[in-house]
């Protein structure tokens, strides 16, 4: 995947306000990491099951099972809980994403 864009699905309830906040956070991670060479597709939960084969992560700001697609739960950079440590987990999982 090293050349191809990386898709990201970034989910929340309803697919607009939290998803938006978010999304802000997780392109913060992919300039600092130096990853350039993305899309994120903002949706609902609800419509998270129509895209997931269409992305390479899920991440989310609900609970959420997958065992398709690398995921990871995204609501510290809604609420600021443990946010430094959710951008180092997020930048390690984009990286190897990245150079897989």
């Amino acid at each position: 995947m090293s050349n191809s864009k990386i898709k990201i699905a970034v989910a929340c309830g309803s697919g607009v306000a939290t998803s938006t906040i978010a999304a802000d956070g997780v392109k913060e991670v992919l300039k600092e990491a130096g990853i350039e060479n993305y899309d994120i597709i903002k949706t609902s939960m609800t419509e998270l099951p129509n895209i997931i084969d269409n992305v390479d992560i899920v991440l989310t700001t609900n609970n959420f099972k997958t065992d398709e697609k690398p995921y990871m739960n995204i609501m510290g950079f809604v609420t600021g809980l443990n946010e430094e440590k959710l951008k180092n987990q997020l930048a390690e999982k984009l990286l190897d994403l990245k150079n897989s």
